[in-house]
């Protein structure tokens, strides 16, 4: 519950800003629902105004949601058996559940993990998209980030999830440390050579086999 309750104020700012930005309740449903990705979501709002075509939105949404391939992959294991139960519990994954779930939890627990923060994240966009289409802010400006907060949140669980990673019973390995650190190094300089956009592809692989080889 924690974890979703962190991510509601979240979606709520999302389902507000799309429909100040002119999305029906049923477009944020949908996108909610079927392109379950916070990061991914913000991103593709600003593209959509400006009149972006549908290939790009898909490349950047693509793009970024890349880094759930080695977090699916290690995460594999742990799902359902059953081929339904496995499928939806493997398309409810996200930043937040992986941070949370635990390499000994069962797949009842994963699945009653991913669920939780689902249903929220879905509620609360449906509910943030009433309030955008009920209330007018204007003196919200262009320059106002209102999806920083998304990002805050994604921050404060990833540097929880490396904690529990990196610090084992007795202190921290330099190894670990120092996965991590080439890791954040790597990805800085494939952002400032390749621009925030292209980054992310080459970015997920190289980070993902430091961290495999540290064990992360």
């Amino acid at each position: 519950m924690p974890p979703a309750l962190a991510v509601a104020p979240v979606s709520m700012l999302f389902g507000f800003i799309a429909c100040q930005a002119d999305w029906t309740i049923l477009d944020v449903f949908l996108v909610s629902v079927l392109g379950f990705s916070g990061s991914g979501q913000f991103a593709v709002l600003p593209l959509s105004q400006s009149g972006s075509g549908f290939l790009t939105m898909l490349f950047v949404t693509a793009s970024i949601n890349s880094r759930y391939f080695p977090i699916a992959y290690v995460s594999s294991g742990r799902l359902p058996q059953r081929k339904v139960s496995r499928y939806l519990t493997a398309h409810m994954l996200g930043d937040e559940a992986y941070a949370t779930e635990s390499p000994s939890d069962g797949p009842q627990t994963i699945f009653l993990i991913r669920s939780v923060i689902f249903i929220t994240w879905v509620l609360s966009a449906l509910v943030g998209a009433a309030l955008g289409q009920s209330l007018q802010l204007p003196w919200l400006g262009d320059n106002v980030n209102l999806g920083f907060s998304a990002s805050a949140v994604l921050v404060f669980l990833s540097v929880s999830q490396l904690r529990l990673r990196v610090f084992v019973d007795d202190g921290f390995t330099v190894s670990r440390v120092g996965a991590v650190v080439l890791g954040l190094t790597v990805a800085l300089v494939l952002i400032y050579s390749l621009g925030p956009v292209y980054f992310w592809v080459p970015g997920i692989i190289v980070t993902s086999i430091l961290l495999a080889k540290a064990r992360l």
